[in-house]
Parts: structure tokens; C-alpha cells; sequence
């Protein structure tokens, strides 16, 4: 990969970092990027690292082993996640993970999407629940792997969301929509109980 790619790659993830931030899809040091590059290898943000306030030395490039390759920091503790993705979706070039609040509270219920609008219906589509694993360990990650299908994201159960994409900025787009269709998903889940006779 030449240089300049690599560095546009770099000012994109810094970038989604603070978008992400910014409209409160990640709080603290939780969430984490990565997107495909050449050759094999992921860029990753680093762990314990706040998105918001990321730079690029806060970023890691790892192989699909997980063995690190460029940083000085270790690669997020959710690189077996990203991984698994990547090996089973060749078409995924970028991916988000975050902790909104509606998604991760309607996981945490296993309380699937609803069909509330056009882009829940024709662009997001489907979006599995996996069930609850500790982070960062092999077993979420095969979870995710068998859930997310070709899909373009999972609920993940007590965790929040994982988003996927053929580009960073598509997972990002894919993460917020995910939370807007919670936040309806929500309200008529609501509404619904309200109107039920007692």
C-alpha cells in the first residue's frame, strides 16, 4: 500500500473517531475501528484509547493473525472481532463498534429492530442479536462471525453494536442508522405496551 493511502486511511479513522464522539455513540475509551488495507493487514485503533480524542499514533496495524505489525500501542482488545469478519466478509473493507445507548439497551432485552422506516426496511435490513460473551474473547468472536452473516451489522447482547461496511465511512453510516431505528424501535416498543389493554 503506498504511503499516502495509508495516511488517508489514518485522517479517516481519526475523523470517524470524533463523529462517533461527537453524536455519543461511544463515551470514554469504549467503541473501536479498523478497516481493511493491502496485503492482509487491518488498521486498528489501539486499546484503552478514548475515540474522541484519538490520534494517529493511537492506531495499530495488525495481520489477520493478530500479530502486530506497525504502532506503539497494542491493537484494541476486540482485534479477534474484527478478524473474524474480516476472514468470513472478503466485500468488508471497514468496520465500527459501538456502545449507543437504544441498540445496546434493546440487545440487552434481545429486542429485535423494528421495520419503522424506508432505510430499516431497504438498507439496513435484517440485524441479528448475538448473544452475551465476555469482549475480546474468541468465543464473541465466532459468535459474531456465525450471527452477522451478510448482514450489515449485529445487536450485540450487554455490548452494544458492530457495524460493517464496503468502506469506513458505510460502517459509520450503518452504526448511526442502527441506533435511529433503536431509538424508534424503542418508543414504539413503548407505545405498544401503552395501548395494550390491562
Amino acid at each position: 500500500m503506498a504511503r499516502g493511502q495509508a495516511r488517508d486511511f489514518r485522517l479517516d479513522m481519526v475523523e470517524i473517531g470524533r463523529h462517533l464522539y461527537d453524536r455519543k455513540l461511544v463515551v470514554g475509551v469504549a467503541g473501536n475501528i479498523s478497516c481493511r488495507l493491502r496485503r492482509n493487514r487491518i488498521l486498528i485503533t489501539a486499546t484503552g484509547i478514548c475515540l474522541g480524542k484519538m490520534k494517529d499514533e493511537d492506531l495499530a496495524i495488525v495481520d489477520l493473525d493478530g500479530n502486530l505489525l506497525e504502532g506503539a500501542k497494542e491493537p484494541s482488545s476486540e482485534v479477534r472481532m474484527h478478524l473474524a469478519v474480516y476472514k468470513a466478509r472478503p466485500d468488508v473493507e471497514g468496520i465500527v463498534h459501538t456502545h449507543s445507548i437504544y441498540a445496546s439497551a434493546l440487545a440487552y432485552m434481545k429486542i429485535h429492530l423494528k421495520p419503522v422506516n424506508p432505510e430499516s426496511q431497504y438498507i439496513l435490513g435484517d440485524v441479528p442479536i448475538v448473544p452475551y460473551f465476555r469482549f475480546g474473547t474468541e468465543e464473541l468472536a465466532q459468535a459474531v462471525h456465525e450471527r452477522l452473516g451478510n448482514f450489515r451489522g449485529v445487536l450485540l447482547e450487554q455490548h452494544g453494536v458492530l457495524a460493517v461496511g464496503e468502506n469506513l465511512w458505510e460502517a459509520t453510516y450503518t452504526a448511526e442508522l442502527i441506533e435511529e431505528v433503536a431509538k424508534i424501535s424503542y418508543l414504539v416498543e413503548l407505545l405498544e405496551r401503552l395501548e395494550r389493554p390491562r
